[in-house]
């Protein structure tokens, strides 16, 4: 297996969305689809992983500051301020 470092996007959605990846991940930042203002937000994070092999299902959530984080969540990673003031917070969620 080659490895390499893998973009993995979230959107900020306020909904789980699962990934396969193979390694924690190293870094997180914060982007918008656009530029119109209601342009997604989405949270990008790099993390170690293969092209050949398909890694594990593992599921995220992006919180906003302030926003409830639910039981058992591990965070992942905090994104630095966006230029409109944004911070979101990537965290994984424990499997079901």
């Amino acid at each position: 297996m080659t490895r390499r470092m893998l973009r993995h996007r979230i959107y900020v959605t306020g909904q789980p969305q699962t990934r396969n990846i193979h390694s924690d991940p190293v870094h997180v930042a914060a982007d918008r689809i656009g530029v119109a203002e209601n342009a997604p937000h989405v949270v990008d994070f790099w993390a170690e992983g293969s092209l050949e092999e398909p890694g594990t299902a593992r599921t995220f959530l992006v919180v906003g500051t302030g926003h409830p984080i639910p039981d058992g969540a591990r965070h992942r990673g905090t994104t630095p301020r966006t230029p409109d003031g944004m911070v979101w917070h990537l965290y994984e969620l424990p499997p079901a």
